[in-house]
């Protein structure tokens, strides 16, 4: 009898820490979270991709969420840039048409975006920067990136 309620303890007490494991790999959080080192102070973006790991020449589906403290997203100034990037860059630019104020939380849909022949090794980053009178000038909002193939 002892050793049967020990048995039984002892049972429940391992199937009450298995319950508790997180499931981590079922859970993905964000796939694109890291910021840049010229993120703004007061902002920050993440990035879900769909699907996920992306695969060479099929379109993605970005989810971009986050919120900037400083910025405001403005109809026909604001622009979101997906870059993948290795040694060389292939850039996707969506201008945006609809208004969020300073500091309220963002979600943006951003589907079909074409993704280019990936190597083993390269980079997305997710930008969101106001368009400038100089093409080759933004002003930044926010910014993240995340490696694939380390």
């Amino acid at each position: 009898m002892n050793r049967n309620l020990m048995f039984a303890f002892l049972l429940l007490a391992a199937l009450a820490m298995v319950n508790a494991v997180p499931y981590q790999l079922l859970k993905r959080d964000r796939d694109i979270g890291y910021p840049c080192p010229t993120n703004p102070e007061g902002s920050y973006i993440y990035a879900n991709l769909n699907p996920f790991p992306p695969v060479s020449n099929q379109p993605i589906n970005y989810t971009i969420e986050g919120g900037m403290l400083g910025y405001e997203i403005t109809p026909y100034k604001t622009a979101i840039t997906i870059a993948y990037t290795d040694e060389h860059s292939e850039v996707y630019t969506k201008g945006l048409d609809f208004y969020y104020a300073k500091g309220a939380p963002f979600s943006i849909d951003v589907p079909d975006v074409p993704t280019p022949q990936l190597p083993s090794t390269y980079a997305i980053m997710v930008i969101i920067a106001d368009k400038t009178d100089d093409p080759n000038k933004a002003v930044l909002h926010a910014c993240s990136y995340a490696t694939f193939g380390l």
